[in-house]
Order: structure tokens, then C-alpha cells, then sequence
């Protein structure tokens, strides 16, 4: 019985090992008023071996585990960026760096996405690994 636990969890985590291939936005060459967004996961052991499946106006680009993130250049104007369950609308302006963070949620079993300063923003990316 251990060792059918012990290899239904190696499985689990091998399993949680494979990315799926980034799917980011390409703004139109012509734009040069793009911004810039990193969307972090938080580094927490709840949750380690589950990617998660961030969505930019309900297309998946990309699936983090605990401790990565993304970045990648944006249009202006609204878009929904989040999770399948917990999305934010944000109003993108010109030329600005966004920072979003993936979280535990307090009140509720799952995650959520918030919206976090640029000083916490970058304290995070430097202790996260990119997904390329």
C-alpha cells in the first residue's frame, strides 16, 4: 500500500513537471506603445505540483508552477488576465510595467491573481525563475 502511494506521488510530480508551450500575445509591429506585464507565482508549497493555467482574454498562454513567472509586451487598453476561476478586467495605459501575483487564496480553497506594486513586483521576479 506505501509504495503504491510513494509511486502514484513520483507520478503526480513527474507529471507536474511538463509545461505547456507559451502561447503570449504578439503585438503588431507597428505598436510601439506596448506595455510590459509579469504575472509571478508565488513560491509556496501548497499547491507545488499543480501547474496553473493563466488566461489572457480567455486564451491559455501559459501554465506556472510554484515559483515561476512570465512576462511579455501588451496592448493598451482593457483585457482580462487571470486564472480560469479568478480573472481581473485591467485597464492597460501606454508604456507601463504591470505586475500581477498567483496566489493561495485566504477565504477559500484555490487561487486568485492581484495586482501588486512595481517595488513588490520586483522583488519577487528576482527570487522566480522565468518560464522560457
Amino acid at each position: 500500500m506505501q509504495i503504491r502511494l510513494a509511486l502514484m506521488i513520483l507520478a503526480l510530480t513527474f507529471l507536474s513537471c511538463a509545461h505547456q508551450g507559451l502561447q503570449l500575445p504578439e503585438p503588431s509591429p507597428s505598436t510601439t506603445n506596448v506595455s510590459q506585464v509579469y504575472i509571478i507565482r508565488e513560491s509556496r508549497f501548497f499547491g507545488f505540483g499543480l501547474p496553473l493555467t493563466v488566461v489572457l482574454d480567455d486564451s491559455i498562454i501559459c501554465k506556472l508552477r510554484t515559483g515561476e513567472y512570465v512576462t511579455f509586451a501588451i496592448e493598451p487598453g482593457f483585457h482580462t488576465l487571470g486564472l480560469s476561476e479568478s480573472k481581473l478586467m485591467v485597464p492597460f495605459a501606454t508604456k507601463k510595467n504591470y505586475y500581477f501575483l498567483i496566489k493561495t487564496s485566504p477565504d477559500k480553497f484555490g487561487f486568485e491573481v492581484e495586482r501588486i506594486d512595481d517595488r513588490r513586483g520586483a522583488h519577487l521576479i528576482s527570487t522566480s525563475k522565468i518560464l522560457e
